[in-house]
């Protein structure tokens, strides 16, 4: 998992539970539904920002290693045995960021047409808010 990953799957998982709620609780929630609709915006940029981040990480440390010569250990059992360039940064696969980004956008979309259901959020306000989200 990656921060990433593991941010969407958060809010993912409380949007969930809000689904969940008894109507007067889901009332509550619908008044921070700003808040909770800004959440899912970040982690939706999070994810769709992931690859431009995971680029200039690589770069710096490549320059990094370029100007350092920078080298890493592997503890051996009597010694430790150098090699030649360090390890590269492992990308997070693209199926797990469009997984997470889904899980998001599942979860949103439940909510808000629980809350169009129980007459909580007027249904321009719930149409806007699933047309920003659409994959």
């Amino acid at each position: 998992m990656s921060f990433s990953t593991d941010m969407a799957k958060l809010v993912a998982d409380q949007l969930s539970r809000f689904v969940t709620l008894n109507r007067h609780q889901l009332a509550g929630q619908v008044a921070n539904l700003d808040f909770w609709l800004a959440q899912v915006r970040h982690a939706l940029a999070v994810i769709d920002g992931y690859g431009v981040r995971f680029v200039r990480m690589h770069a710096a440390q490549e320059h990094y290693v370029g100007q350092h010569g920078t080298t890493e250990f592997v503890l051996g059992a009597e010694d430790y045995t150098p090699r030649t360039a360090p390890t590269a940064p492992r990308r997070v696969p693209d199926r797990e960021l469009r997984q997470a980004r889904r899980l998001v956008v599942e979860a949103v979309t439940r909510l808000l047409e629980r809350c169009r259901a129980e007459g909580l959020v007027a249904d321009a306000v719930v149409s806007d808010a699933l047309a920003e989200f659409a994959e």
